[in-house]
């Protein structure tokens, strides 16, 4: 995704990530006191998700747990034809990811939020008029990236909101991010995942983009 698209694991770990800072950050969110340390950092967490995504597509196609614990990065993505074929690969089977669901064609979540989060009337009116247009500008963005109504691409919004304001505004890497949703959403490709019901994965997908959404509103208003 562009710059609505925010992005996995490592990324969870900023929160609780220690108030030092260094000169120079990678796109995960990690200084450093010079700049090879933070390139090298980086190599390493965009190796370590794009093998979450080889991992997962290759135990699609029967590879087993301790078959694949024997390989390389390099030797999975050569089993899956290379890079832009790997990447191909992910992108045409996100569409059928157990993360999708099927909306309900109104908002079931985002009406409690409002009013769970402002006593006034007024005031719980202008919160989901808040809540609506973060909604909105996320799935146009999310549709042109293949994220649309997937509570993957919500989750990777709230975490992308979260690192933008804990470095003062400063956007996550849109690459480096998009390989974390899509190792999100073939590690969440499951059938337990599959069973949960349209309507619930709805009301996270609402939670996470809301929550999102605010977090943007009170950086910006303080």
């Amino acid at each position: 995704m562009k710059r609505i698209a925010l992005f996995f694991l490592p990324l969870f770990l900023l929160a609780a990530y220690g108030p030092a800072r260094g000169q120079y950050t990678n796109s995960y969110g990690y200084s450093f006191n010079n700049p090879v340390s933070a390139a090298c950092n980086q190599i390493i967490w965009d190796r370590m998700n794009a093998r979450l995504v080889y991992r997962s597509m290759l135990k699609k196609r029967g590879y087993t747990d301790a078959q694949l614990g024997q390989m390389s990065t390099d030797q999975m993505r050569s089993l899956l034809g290379g890079q832009s074929a790997a990447q191909a690969e992910a992108q045409k089977s996100s569409a059928t990811a157990a993360t999708k669901f099927k909306p309900s064609g109104k908002r079931l979540l985002l009406p409690a939020m409002a009013g769970s989060m402002a006593a006034a009337p007024e005031h719980q009116q202008a919160l989901l008029e808040i809540f609506e247009e973060g909604v909105e500008a996320y799935e146009a963005e999310a549709k042109r990236s293949g994220f649309s109504n997937d509570v993957a691409g919500a989750m990777m919004f709230f975490i992308g909101a979260s690192y933008f304001v804990y470095h003062d505004a400063r956007e996550p890497d849109e690459n480096g991010l998009e390989a974390i949703g899509r190792a999100l959403q073939q590690n969440m490709d499951t059938e337990d995942v599959r069973q949960i019901s349209n309507a619930d994965k709805q009301q996270f997908y609402e939670l996470m983009v809301g929550l999102g959404t605010y977090l943007g509103v009170a950086y910006q208003q303080a």
